[in-house]
């Protein structure tokens, strides 16, 4: 089963403008009914008017009610009840400026430590790693939800801020091959650019449903003021309850109108990651049976959270119950079960004990698959699969620990001149310290016997534990990493790599601003100087010689669709790492010709080097391109 995620991406694109003309009309509608509602409570139009139904009610009253209706008022009612839903989206978008650690920590979850010890947390760690190197993404932080129900969801802007979150039931009722079919799920929605959507969603809707909170803010104030004086009294508690009841109605249509828009955009995304999550897992077992199993649970996929509403769409299951099927956010149960195995006989399993799961999980720690994160038979491993199960286990272990992690990316980074090693090894002790230049003579014999392709992996396993740093203790790691960078006189691929690395996957948990980056849409054409010096790069690498390079440079430009002398530029490593904020800007389906024009140069000489494979790997992670897209 293949999917072209450039395509999905470009679909979740078009569901958010979607979403922004569904979002438009409602607030029309909302802003007409509130207009109505406050001109009848307060007294400038009466029932005649609103029901249409009196005997004496003729188009020439209709005429004149037209001339008589306070327009400026009007004017002003609507202003209000813009300024105020776009206030009430500015202000829910800024709570979630933190990304994917702000909606978990909303709903109650709690990270994980990349070191811990629990079997099921390890297991569910080694899981979420295992998947995340299948995806090629960055491996992200998991945070456990206390909750009953068998759920899970990832939430952030791009895959660098993603996050993964698990409840406990899930970890409990789970075994290893249901939670790589949920995992898998979760990061098909990250690959296929649903992440993005769904935090700007959560926003919306807050603007959405706020007039109805402040129906029921008036309708507090208003009770405990007389509610027998006239209505047509404007300054009266009997007006002011009459606008909170009128502001109520209108908050449970904005919230019926929220939840329609939720599942217009939400339902078949789910089927799509469904499929997507056999793509990665291989086993479209898994998933089948994980929804089996939240069929056969009493909680099912249940979120008691207060915050559970707003956030249901982010989930794997349907987190709230829905009295009507138009407000899910999920397709039935039953369909997504049948959809993965059409054979499916309707019976739900037996729920597991949580001892029984404790006891699996333990023995499969203790195997040697297990501590490479990685079940696949020997013989059905490919060659990158090799690669990652043999890293050293000292490397794997210090992965997990935020100071021996720091240390493993600064040995990526020393070089081996002697001279601009010893100045690296003094800035590490001057500028981080002893004990860290310490774990780093440790550490650097292992790292230094890593090829490239493993020096990829190696970072993106060392992502969570980086984001446990405090932000001072990252910014003292982050200015080390700049000033072992600068001792070079000209940087080597593995380093560049290393530096871009951390500051695209890393950074954006301590900057705000990296988190919502937001690049203006610009085309190839406009980003042609860029786009020339990264395919200089990937033509020098893809070839042993000048005239393999030259064909390989050759190659990429009829890709795309370039003139063929255009001049090949020189590397300049410092423009280069500005041209790759830029290159995120491009479309789904410009990144895809990009992207093909990078994989047709690498493959120029109809061979896959260890090297080109890792710079292949390594773009896809830093211009966040799905490395197994379909290149058609």
């Amino acid at each position: 089963m293949s999917s072209n995620f450039f395509a999905q991406q470009d679909l979740a694109r078009r569901n958010t403008r979607l979403l922004v003309v569904l979002f438009s009309l409602a607030v029309l509608l909302l802003i007409t009914l509130t207009n109505v509602v406050a001109l009848y409570s307060l007294g400038f139009i009466d029932a005649t008017f609103v029901t249409g139904q009196s005997s004496s009610y003729n188009t020439a009253q209709s005429s004149n009610y037209n001339q008589n209706l306070p327009w400026v008022t009007i004017g002003w009612i609507s202003t209000v009840v813009i300024g105020a839903v776009s206030i009430a989206i500015l202000l829910k978008w800024h709570k979630l400026r933190h990304g994917g650690r702000a909606v978990a920590e909303s709903l109650g979850g709690v990270r994980l430590t990349p070191d811990s010890s629990d079997p099921l947390q390890r297991r569910l760690l080694n899981v979420v790693e295992e998947m995340a190197l299948a995806a090629n993404l960055p491996v992200p932080p998991v945070y456990l939800l206390p909750e009953a129900g068998i759920n899970a969801f990832a939430a952030g802007y791009s895959p660098a801020d993603a996050v993964v979150g698990i409840t406990q039931g899930a970890l409990e009722q789970l075994n290893r091959d249901e939670l790589q079919g949920v995992v898998a799920h979760e990061f098909s929605h990250i690959l296929n650019g649903d992440m993005r959507m769904n935090i700007r969603l959560i926003a919306i809707l807050n603007g959405i449903l706020f007039i109805g909170h402040v129906g029921y803010f008036l309708m507090r104030t208003g009770s405990t003021r007389s509610v027998g004086r006239s209505r047509n009294n404007k300054n009266n508690g009997g007006g002011i309850l009459a606008l909170a009841l009128g502001f109520i109605v209108i908050g449970y249509l904005g919230s019926f109108l929220g939840n329609l828009i939720k599942a217009a955009v939400s339902r078949q995304r789910e089927y799509l990651a469904d499929a997507s999550a056999v793509q990665f897992s291989r086993n479209p077992r898994g998933i089948a049976g994980a929804l089996k199993v939240i069929g056969s649970h009493s909680s099912k996929s249940i979120i008691r959270s207060k915050n559970a509403d707003e956030n249901s769409h982010l989930f794997f299951g349907e987190a709230i119950s829905s009295w009507m099927s138009i407000f899910a956010t999920h397709p039935p149960l039953a369909k997504r079960i049948q959809r993965l195995e059409p054979h499916w006989n309707g019976k739900f399993p037996t729920p597991r004990a949580k001892d029984q799961q404790i006891a699996e999980a333990n023995a499969q720690l203790n195997t040697a698959n297990e501590l490479n994160a990685d079940n696949t038979p020997e013989q059905a491993k490919s060659p990158r699969d090799k690669f990652i199960a043999a890293l050293p286990l000292l490397l794997v272990h210090s992965s997990r620990q935020s100071q021996p992690a720091s240390a493993l990316v600064c040995c990526l980074l020393l070089q081996p001149d002697h001279a601009i090693r010893t100045a690296q090894l003094g800035l590490i002790k001057q500028i981080g310290s002893a004990e860290l230049l310490q774990q780093v003579d440790q550490l650097c014999d292992q790292v230094e016997k890593l090829n490239l392709l493993q020096q990829v992996q190696l970072l993106q396993r060392v992502i969570p534990a980086l984001k446990t740093l405090s932000i001072n203790e990252f910014t003292q790691l982050n200015q080390l990493l700049k000033s072992l960078q600068q001792q070079m006189v000209q940087p080597s691929l593995s380093s560049w790599l290393t530096y871009q690395f951390i500051q695209h996957t890393v950074a954006v948990e301590f900057d705000n601003k990296q988190i919502v980056r937001q690049f203006s849409r610009q085309s190839i054409k406009e980003l042609q100087p860029s786009i020339l010096m990264l395919l200089a790069l990937i033509s020098n690498v893809a070839g042993d010689d000048v005239a393999q390079q030259q064909d390989a440079w050759q190659q990429a430009l009829l890709a795309l669709e370039l003139a063929e002398d255009t001049v090949k530029p020189d590397i300049d490593w410092s423009l280069l790492s500005k041209a790759l904020p830029q290159l995120l800007a491009l479309t789904p389906n410009d990144k895809q010709q990009l992207w093909q024009a990078i994989h047709t140069a690498v493959n120029a000489d109809n061979q896959l080097a260890m090297q080109e494979q890792a710079l292949l790997l390594a773009l896809a992670l830093l211009l966040e391109m799905p490395y197994d897209s379909s290149i058609t």
